[in-house]
């Protein structure tokens, strides 16, 4: 008998263990995919959007599409880009 309730609390244990390492890597895959979808340069913004850099220019100009400066490089959010887009959508 003191065997079975011994038996019962480590497989508690090992319950909870795996429930932490599952949240654990949930929040590893969401910080993970946060920074890898947050932030695109003037290359891939002027692919997905089909236009050219000047027209990318003239967005930034006119505060159309929020940007970030780091080091002469422009960076977009992607969240930005979206926002955009679902701003001009017809459907």
């Amino acid at each position: 008998m003191f065997a079975l309730i011994e038996e019962q609390k480590l497989q508690r244990i090992f319950e909870e263990i795996g429930s932490l390492r599952e949240e654990i890597k949930a929040e590893k895959v969401k910080k993970s995919k946060k920074l890898s979808e947050t932030w695109l340069d003037n290359q891939e913004v002027m692919e997905l959007l089909k236009v050219s850099p000047r027209t990318l220019q003239n967005m930034r100009d006119s505060r159309t599409l929020p940007f970030s400066k780091i080091g002469g490089k422009i960076y977009y959010k992607s969240s930005d880009l979206e926002e955009l887009l679902k701003g001009g959508y017809n459907g």
